[in-house]
């Protein structure tokens, strides 16, 4: 993103416009918003504003299979144990929905604002899907798609990530500030993350469920910060190295390697040390292991798919 659209977020955020207003600015340019690698590692999933839902297999990688769905899918997330990967949309007439490859089942999650939404994740058992929409509000649905329940956030200001506790029913979601929820709704928590008001874009419990890190826009006067944070919600780190906002991270399956996408892709061990590094030609937006961890694939600004080692160096790009 350039200079000049990096001030227009910063100013629709601070004068409290919608975060789906935010987004349209890059709503005519097909980027890569998100990818997930499938539990068997056998598949890869893409999705941006390229109108369709992409599945690639993992060697070489290679085109394996096409959804359509219109304009902008902002984040897919692979269902922990099946072969179902949930989508969340915006600017598009294709609402969120959850696809079943083995079916080719689409069905639509009804109750999520129509306004889009830009967080998903299952929570830890597969039972129970988090849609966290532009409108804050979160819809909880079952894995069949219906609606469980829904809690809205004190004010309408768009969640921008969501994550659910990698042992328990809990999640927390970001965009303004980061807010800790149970099941049920309540709130347990609300932390405002830095003095400045920067908009965080993305969040992630670690594997032990001892801590979460966020990830923030930043902006001209403020640097970009990659936050750790304990169990409950007290600083540990922040680490101002990146030169561009943290879009999406990821932890490997062991737990002791977090990948971060933003002007690189970026390897941290559990207390925040950057172990390597690899650069990009672009903004780097969607990024996943492989389950055995010695492989990364990101998505990017420009449409690159990228596989990476567990080293952060390039293996393959597919333009």
């Amino acid at each position: 993103m350039n200079h000049y659209n990096r001030i227009l977020v910063t100013i629709s955020f601070l004068i409290g416009l919608s975060y789906y207003t935010v987004a349209q600015m890059s709503g005519s340019k097909q980027i890569l918003w998100t990818t997930d690698w499938s539990p068997n590692g056998k598949l890869i999933a893409v999705g941006g504003n390229i109108d369709a839902l992409k599945i690639y297999k993992e060697k070489n990688p290679t085109s394996y299979r096409s959804f359509p769905i219109k304009n902008t899918i902002t984040r897919i997330k692979w269902h922990p144990s099946k072969n179902m990967i949930a989508v969340g949309t915006q600017q598009s007439a294709d609402k969120s929905c959850i696809i079943d490859l083995d079916s080719n089942k689409k069905t639509v999650l009804n109750g999520v604002s129509h306004e889009g939404a830009r967080g998903v994740d299952w929570n830890y058992s597969g039972d129970f899907l988090a849609v966290a929409d532009n409108d804050g509000q979160i819809a909880i649905f079952d894995v069949h798609g219906q609606l469980v329940r829904t809690c809205q956030h004190e004010n309408t200001k768009g969640i921008t990530a969501i994550a659910w506790h990698p042992q328990k029913n809990i999640f927390i979601t970001v965009g303004d500030k980061i807010r800790i929820f149970d099941i049920n709704g309540t709130l347990l928590n609300t932390i405002k993350h830095r003095q400045e008001d920067v908009l965080l874009l993305s969040v992630v419990w670690h594997k032990s469920g001892d801590l979460f890190v966020t990830g923030d826009y930043g902006h001209d006067d403020t640097k970009t910060l990659l936050q750790y944070w304990n169990e409950k919600g007290i600083l540990i780190r922040s680490i101002d190295l990146s030169k561009g906002e943290f879009r999406n991270m990821t932890w490997n399956k062991k737990g002791d390697k977090l990948a971060t996408a933003s002007d690189a892709l970026r390897i941290w061990d559990k207390d925040g040390n950057l172990i390597a590094e690899g650069q990009s030609e672009d903004y780097l937006w969607g990024v996943s292991w492989h389950k055995k961890g010695k492989k990364i694939i990101t998505s990017s600004l420009e449409q690159r798919i990228i596989l990476w080692n567990d080293k952060a160096e390039r293996i393959i790009t597919l333009e």
